[in-house]
């Protein structure tokens, strides 16, 4: 977000900047004849950062600049000078270039939102998981290598949890793999529902899911996880013939930093080792990672 604000503040100086240099040039020859055309420069620069409006307000500002030196240099605002047949043709060309300031700014502005939209597109499809839509298993581990630095930089705790689809391949053989997504999907509604703003919520693989909470400690996120869990357990899902309704349960296990890890890659595998611990002692259960 700060790159982007100083991106638009460079843009709106650039701007403000090819807009005086124009004035300026007009000014001095007293022509605006010769220079118009330059007005071309902001209405591009503002269409590019700031899309349709930027292309559209520019591009109008652009259009009333020439309005204001055609009145201001007496060319065509005097009766001597406003029907005389030697200026018809220059009459033509300033309201022809007017119009394609605006009509410009605007397909400028169009075409710059369009190619940020399908960017902003191809980026949350590198980062994001397509069936769940959670966070993918390479942003997860991104940016928990942000939240552990800054944790150590302010000296605050940091939990990673860890959470598995008890039976899942079992699941899927009964109700078949269109219900076993349905799960992943209703699972992946139920976490995020139960998680703060500045929580992370990634698919980690398969049936697999793990969450980066900042500033939790172990016991504020066997909080989170637990309520996670009772939430599925009571959630139904559609099944077959013999089983009209079918339910499911979840798995967890908890590490935290800097108390139980001395960085991210023990981290993660210490949530992994609680997660197995839940697993092997009974399932449907969250677990604290333990010496």
């Amino acid at each position: 977000m700060a790159i982007k604000n100083k991106i638009q503040l460079g843009s709106l100086l650039l701007i403000l900047i090819s807009f005086t240099f124009v004035t300026m040039l007009i000014n001095r020859e007293g022509n605006i004849g010769l220079f118009w055309h330059l007005y071309i420069i902001p209405v591009f620069i503002a269409a590019l950062t700031y899309d349709f409006w930027g292309g559209l307000v520019v591009g109008s500002f652009s259009g009333l600049s020439i309005l204001f030196w055609l009145h201001r240099l007496k060319f065509i605002f005097t009766p001597e000078h406003l029907f005389p047949p030697q200026h018809q043709e220059k009459l033509l060309e300033i309201a022809l270039g007017i119009t394609l300031f605006a009509v410009m700014g605007i397909a400028l502005g169009h075409l710059s939102g369009k190619r940020k939209a399908q960017q902003k597109m191809l980026e949350g499809l590198s980062i994001h998981d397509r069936l769940t839509g959670l966070f993918n298993y390479g942003y997860f581990l991104d940016h928990l290598q942000t939240e552990q630095k800054r944790a150590l930089r302010y000296n605050t705790p940091l939990s990673v949890v860890m959470i598995d689809v008890d039976y899942f391949k079992r699941f899927n053989d009964t109700f078949g793999h269109e219900m076993g997504n349905e799960v992943l999907k209703r699972v992946t509604k139920v976490i995020n529902s139960r998680i703060r703003n500045v929580d992370i919520a990634a698919r980690y693989g398969g049936e697999e899911f793990v969450l980066i909470l900042p500033n939790a400690t172990k016991e504020q996120a066997f909080t989170v996880a637990e309520r996670i869990r009772l939430a599925v357990e009571k959630e139904s899902f559609k099944g077959n013939s013999s089983q009209p309704l079918a339910h499911v349960t979840i798995s967890g296990g908890i590490a935290s930093y800097p108390s139980q890890a001395e960085n991210v890659e023990q981290l993660v595998y210490r949530a992994d080792q609680a997660l197995y611990m839940a697993k092997e002692t009974g399932r449907n259960q969250i677990c604290l990672y333990e010496e």
